[in-house]
């Protein structure tokens, strides 16, 4: 019955240092993963901000060209 223990004791053992090395070795892959989704999440407000300068421009243009307009009746 000893042996049986001690077998188990060791299976739990070798089973715990396992799934250990199996969880350290995703925790990078989660890692990179994470880093990844972030740098894709700064090239998005990146472009967001890019768009809305586009934006803002045209309005001025919008407004200038109203006022031009005016001026001219």
């Amino acid at each position: 019955m000893m042996g049986t223990l001690g077998a188990a004791a060791v299976g739990a053992v070798a089973g715990s240092l396992a799934g250990n090395a199996l969880a350290g070795a995703m925790a990078p892959d989660a890692a990179a993963k994470a880093k990844e989704e972030e740098a894709k999440a700064q090239a998005a407000e990146k472009e967001a901000q890019e768009l809305q300068k586009k934006a803002d421009e045209a309005k001025q243009r919008a407004e200038a060209a109203r006022a031009a307009a005016s001026a001219a009746k």
